[in-house]
């Protein structure tokens, strides 16, 4: 019985021509582009386990690199499952930071070099964000953003991965002006003493690099250590993890790379894909198979994405192909207006008899903040892949609630400190200084009249102050409008925006976002308090993990994933691609929109049966295009029915049957009486404030859904204490 009859009747796998091909092939370098579904991972491991049982490599001889610690994690469970049976010799599963790390720590013991991380938590006692803070304090004399700060992180990261001089620094595009600046006094600051260097994670790859390309002896050790080493999804690699590889591989190059530049979505962590398309000229005996059968969806979805991703002219000539039975077609959904889009895609959720195998896929964060106000709103609970809570940090959402605090209490100094600078009422530095010097406790307006002033700013401080008084008075939607417009913060966002290049359309998106979490809301500490539910909303939804509820993700983090169901939303010019993808590609750089449409077909092969496709016209009363990406999608697709749809959810049926005890009124609802919710079982009423309604359940915890909805819906039924 050969190999691969044994692995079948062992695992029940059975590998198809190429993947044997793959799993055989072992002297010399060996490119396997592997498409969505093909079973990368499977034939990875089965190739592995051929070379210790078949080819007798001992486990310590073969170095099996992963894109990331839970890759490496995933890759070494699945094949202790089909191998650990067979043999106890334990392979070495790792990613390349921490190969690195190996290298650069035998290196520093040998030189008698001590080092410090300042990364991996927070307990590092000197942290590389503090660092950097610092720095940007220094040369900018202000404060970073969030945003300025989460770009220079980017900006180093990408010059190290892509082996960048200091010439070359002022290459890379960036809208902080002086961050080369910033880079260099950072890694001055960091090798200010050679005897006890500050390393980052990146600088585990600079730092590797250097010594296997100088210290003869470690090269040669580890060389001579791994005669087979295997590298997976090496499409993410960077410049610098492709040299690492290059040189590891010396001199037998006995190397399997297992990649797929049609998905290779990370060019702003330092990715190249150049890499691998040059592959046969680094490599002139290189063999090269591809792996395109698809296991994983439908004909219908399978054939749409391998002639959608061929607009790529840089890419592998490759023909994915599925051999599953023929499913449903793609539905493409063009809405009048964003939130009809959002509303279709809760009504199908509640309908859903399997939303654990359901996702809802978005290029940026910023489309989820609307998308888990709903859900929750709807009583419907999900599980994000990756949380971002920067948005409820962010600057413009701090200055709005300061302008809500000032009326409440508008002889604060400290907030109008904040703020002074961000409406109409011309507040000079020197009278702020008198009023932190002079504070009566009185109105701060009212002060400022008593203050030296030009006669302009009399009118504009009496205006400023009867609004900001009847603010206190208006409902957030209300009050956050006339923030907007009548006391001129808008126009600030957008000055600001121009003086420091700041994303104009991103600040005034987060001004937009937080206009549709007011809505409904009755008052201004409603609104704060919304804004922390939404945020603990999301830091919790890891514990939904695992159960039956839907998944929000990015597209970058859903890669390798795959769902039942898949909708993809906000597919508009200026999301996907982006504006600064469309507006690069005028300048002749095609490399990024080449991304986008990268992303766009990871996105479309997550689907393992279902895929909706979503846009809209209007978002915030401004005129959106639909994507190109999905222009061309729908002409791949053409005299197949495409589904126009518009719906309601305010206006629609409930999208579930209701039962005979639920609660339809408020009035049956009483504190501290129990309750069965739909998804998260018997719970006792705790708190009903309003319109919001709070239940501690016995398996998930505390809860806290809209009155309206869960009355309209069926949500709550009455159960016997």
């Amino acid at each position: 019985m050969n190999f691969f009859d044994k692995m079948q009747q062992h695992t029940g796998v059975s590998l198809n021509d190429v993947q044997k091909q793959a799993v055989r092939y072992s002297d010399g370098p060996l490119l396997l582009l592997a498409s969505p579904g093909s079973g990368k991972t499977t034939t990875l491991n089965m190739k592995i386990g051929y070379l210790l049982l078949v080819k007798k490599i001992p486990a310590q001889a073969i170095l099996a690199i992963t894109f990331s610690k839970a890759s490496a994690q995933d890759m070494a469970q699945r094949f202790d499952q089909f191998f650990g049976k067979l043999t106890h010799e334990k392979v070495h599963f790792s990613t390349i930071h921490s190969f690195a790390f190996q290298v650069v720590r035998e290196y520093f013991a040998k030189q008698r070099i001590t080092f410090q991380l300042v990364e991996g938590g927070n307990d590092v006692p000197l942290h590389k964000k503090i660092i950097l803070r610092n720095i940007f304090t220094e040369i900018k004399d202000t404060n970073p953003t969030e945003d300025e700060m989460d770009e220079l992180l980017t900006y180093i990261s990408y010059v190290k991965n892509r082996m960048l001089s200091n010439k070359q620094l002022s290459t890379v595009k960036s809208s902080i002006s002086g961050i080369a600046d910033m880079y260099k006094a950072y890694e001055q600051f960091k090798t200010q003493n050679p005897q006890h260097p500050l390393l980052d994670f990146d600088d585990m790859l600079t730092y590797c690099l250097r010594i296997l390309q100088e210290d003869e002896q470690i090269r040669t050790k580890y060389q001579r250590r791994f005669e087979y080493i295997l590298t997976d999804e090496s499409q993410d690699n960077s410049v610098i993890q492709h040299e690492i590889i290059t040189i590891l591989a010396k001199p037998q190059n006995n190397l399997c790379v297992v990649a797929d530049d049609d998905q290779s979505i990370f060019m702003w962590r330092g990715s190249d894909v150049q890499k691998l398309l040059e592959f046969e000229k680094n490599y002139p005996q290189a063999k090269i198979l591809t792996m395109t059968q698809n296991y994983r969806s439908t004909p219908e979805i399978v054939k749409t994405a391998n002639d959608f991703i061929k607009r790529n002219p840089k890419r592998y000539t490759k023909e994915m192909f599925t051999e599953n039975p023929t499913g449903e077609s793609i539905e493409i959904h063009n809405m009048q207006r964003y939130e009809l889009q959002l509303n279709y895609v809760i009504q199908e959720i509640e309908k859903s008899n399997n939303p654990q195998d359901t996702a809802i896929l978005y290029r940026n964060n910023s489309s989820a903040i609307r998308l888990v106000d709903k859900l929750n709103k709807a009583g419907l609970p999900f599980y994000m892949k990756d949380v971002d809570l920067k948005f409820f940090r962010h600057w413009i959402v701090e200055d709005i609630i300061n302008f809500m605090r000032l009326s409440y209490n508008d002889s604060r100094v400290d907030i109008l400190e904040k703020v002074h600078t961000k409406m109409n009422a011309y507040i000079t530095k020197k009278q702020m200084m008198y009023l932190k010097n002079n504070n009566d406790k009185t109105s701060v307006f009212d002060q400022l009249q008593t203050v030296r002033h030009a006669d302009y700013q009399e009118q504009a401080l009496n205006k400023t102050k009867k609004l900001i008084k009847k603010i206190n008075i208006l409902d957030p939607e209300e009050a956050i409008k006339i923030i907007r417009k009548n006391l001129g913060y808008e126009k600030s966002i957008r000055s600001t925006a121009e003086h420091l290049g700041f994303n104009e359309e991103g600040l005034l998106g987060v001004l937009n976002q937080l206009e549709h979490i007011a809505i409904g809301l009755p008052n201004l500490e409603a609104f704060a308090k919304r804004l922390k539910e939404l945020e603990e909303i999301m830091k919790t939804s890891w514990s939904n993990k695992g159960r039956d509820v839907v998944t929000l993700s990015t597209l970058h983090s859903a890669k390798g994933l795959e769902y039942d169901t898949v909708y993809m939303i906000d597919l508009v010019d200026g999301i996907i691609p982006s504006k600064d993808d469309l507006k690069r590609q005028d300048e002749g750089n095609s490399e990024p929109i080449e991304e986008a449409v990268r992303l766009f077909y990871v996105g479309m092969t997550r689907a393992r049966k279902h895929l909706e496709l979503l846009t809209y016209h209007l978002k915030d009363d401004e005129h959106v295009e639909e994507s190109q990406f999905l222009k061309q999608v729908r002409r791949l697709v053409k005299g197949k029915e495409l589904v126009k749809k518009e719906v309601s959810y305010r206006e629609s049926k409930p999208a579930r049957d209701i039962p005979v005890n639920a609660i339809t009124k408020k009035d049956d609802l009483q504190l501290n009486s129990y309750v069965e919710h739909h998804v998260f079982g018997k719970g006792a009423i705790k708190e009903l404030s309003g319109q919001a309604i709070g239940v501690e359940f016995e398996s998930v915890g505390y809860k806290k859904f809209m009155i309206d909805i869960c009355l309209k819906q069926g949500f709550l039924c009455n159960i016997e204490e």
